[in-house]
């Protein structure tokens, strides 16, 4: 016990046991300081799947969204064309009153065929100019009908000049 006694009393023993002491504090705060910020990246890791399965479900909805509006929007320019394409029936009578009129303005009247074919090319002409540009997008919202036929303002008629008769001689 002696030699116990006088090894404790050692200034060696001393710094040893407080070495020792003082490295087994380090190791276990090292060991809970490790398992913390293990729990720290679990936590963390678990928290970056779970945004990443939010934005994942976001990222599809938006996709099956687009999806369907894209097929809606195909769906509607098919419709578009079909009633492009399919006349209306006040448009047909409309077109029935106008080609019997022309008709019987033709057997009335001598020169009325050279004004009428005339009125024909110049409108075929702005129908043409105005399929294409602004001008379609003008008129969708201002009715032709509403405005003026023609850019002088002179819908319905007849050219200037020699008048019918004489345009029929030419």
């Amino acid at each position: 016990m002696d030699i116990l006694l006088t090894a404790l009393a050692h200034p060696f023993t001393w710094g040893l046991g407080l070495g020792l002491v003082f490295a087994v504090w380090a190791l276990f705060s090292g060991w809970s300081a490790k398992r913390a910020l293990r729990r720290e990246v679990r936590r963390l890791e678990d928290h970056c799947r779970t945004a990443a399965d939010l934005s994942a479900k976001g990222t599809q909805s938006l996709q099956d969204e687009v999806a369907a509006l894209k097929e809606q929007n195909k769906n509607l320019q098919i419709t578009v064309a079909e009633l492009k394409n399919k006349p209306d029936r006040a448009e047909l009578q409309k077109l029935y009153v106008l080609d019997k009129a022309a008709a019987m303005m033709t057997e009335r009247a001598p020169g009325f065929a050279a004004a009428w074919q005339a009125a024909l090319k110049e409108a075929q002409a702005e129908l043409e100019k105005t399929s294409t540009g602004i001008l379609p997008w003008i008129r969708r919202i201002v009715h032709p009908s509403l405005g003026a036929g023609s850019p002088g303002g002179t819908a319905g008629a007849l050219p200037s000049g020699e008048g019918a008769a004489g345009r029929a001689e030419e």
